[in-house]
């Protein structure tokens, strides 16, 4: 046994593990290059005209508290998910659940730092033109994709293989936290449609690797 050294690494999974839900994440990477290049770059007018049009939706501050606490809860739902499931519930399948979820969020996270650093696209707020004041918090990364978005989708896209009893609380979560993200002026929906196939390409790819894992 060894922490460290080659002979313990298996990289071979994570290409079965692709090729297991090759349709889905044919789908998600499609989904996701469409988000950036037909709708950041080449449809910014598109992308610049809803984003306003959220924004301006919401007609008085009073909701910005809510609607920040639903962006919140979207974002970090998976800690306490992880913590109950592993740490309170007797059960080994739930155990899994909760590594698969860590595990699946880790990636999301990972991933969506090094996309926003790669692309390096603004905010709505980082654009002067558009007006748009950041409500709730100022962000200074990059905007695509959304975090907060990806976070919530690679969340129920776990729950949705491995709870669908929950199926549809957490997709509409996932979504009202995507719909925040703009309406904050936080993000394009660019960033968000992004997003959503970065979460679901992070819980798909991962929950194919636990499938693959369990059977040796």
């Amino acid at each position: 046994m060894s922490l460290l050294g080659r002979a313990g690494l298996d990289l071979r999974s994570w290409a079965k593990s692709l090729r297991a839900s090759k349709r889905i994440i044919l789908i998600c990477i499609v989904g996701f290059i469409l988000a950036l290049l037909g709708l950041r770059i080449l449809g910014t007018p598109a992308d610049t005209y809803l984003a306003l049009a959220f924004y301006h939706s919401l007609s008085s501050d009073s909701f910005v508290p809510l609607i920040f606490w639903i962006a919140t809860l979207g974002d970090l739902i998976w800690v306490p998910l992880v913590f109950w499931l592993y740490v309170f519930r007797n059960d080994s399948s739930e155990w899994t659940s909760s590594l698969i979820l860590a595990v699946a969020m880790v990636s999301a996270m990972a991933l969506t730092d090094i996309l926003k650093a790669a692309f390096n696209l603004p905010r709505p707020s980082q654009v002067p033109s558009l007006g748009i004041t950041p409500r709730g918090e100022i962000p200074t990364n990059p905007g695509f994709p959304s975090g907060h978005t990806t976070n919530a989708f690679t969340v129920a896209t776990v729950i949705w293989s491995r709870y669908p009893v929950w199926r549809i609380p957490f997709v509409l979560l996932a979504s009202a936290t995507g719909v925040s993200m703009i309406i904050l002026g936080l993000h394009f929906p660019s960033d968000v449609i992004g997003g959503v196939f970065l979460g679901i390409f992070c819980g798909t790819f991962v929950l194919g690797l636990a499938k693959l894992r369990s059977s040796k």
